[in-house]
């Protein structure tokens, strides 16, 4: 990819996070709770990326990115409004993290789609926040907006 930007990447992986906050949604709406957990995993981690590949923090290759985004707090120019919620963003991140494979591969534990139903709901919320909160950062810093 030849010629491709840091923010170039960015928004691509700030647009696919969508697409997982969509899915998220849509299995909200079809009560696969399994689902929405996994959809809203995909969607923070999307997001939590584009914001890192944007800002230039290496991250490492898994899932749980949430010790590089707190390095987020010590980046110049940084909006103040992010810095103060980052510590609630990585704690979304590892979470979800933790809670993917479960929610993926929960059968073979034997658990079902409504082991999932309480927290399901609460998972979307917190993914669509994050995402909103990226995407809005995204915006205010490098002029991406994806609508």
């Amino acid at each position: 990819m030849s010629g491709t930007t840091n923010i170039d990447l960015a928004r691509s992986a700030l647009k696919r996070g969508g697409r997982w906050l969509r899915g998220a949604l849509r299995a909200v709406e079809d009560e696969r709770w399994d689902d929405v957990v996994y959809s809203s995993q995909m969607a923070v981690e999307q997001a939590s990326k584009a914001v890192l590949i944007a800002l230039g923090v290496e991250y490492p290759k898994e899932h749980d990115v949430s010790t590089a985004f707190k390095e987020i707090s010590r980046i110049k120019g940084v909006p103040e409004w992010f810095v103060k919620i980052i510590d609630d963003l990585a704690c979304n991140i590892s979470e979800l993290a933790e809670l993917r494979g479960l929610a993926g591969y929960g059968y073979e534990k034997g658990l079902d789609a409504e082991y999932f139903k309480d927290y399901a709901p609460i998972a979307y919320e917190r993914a669509k926040k994050h995402y909103e909160a990226c995407a809005r950062l995204l915006f205010e810093l490098y002029d991406i907006n994806l609508t």
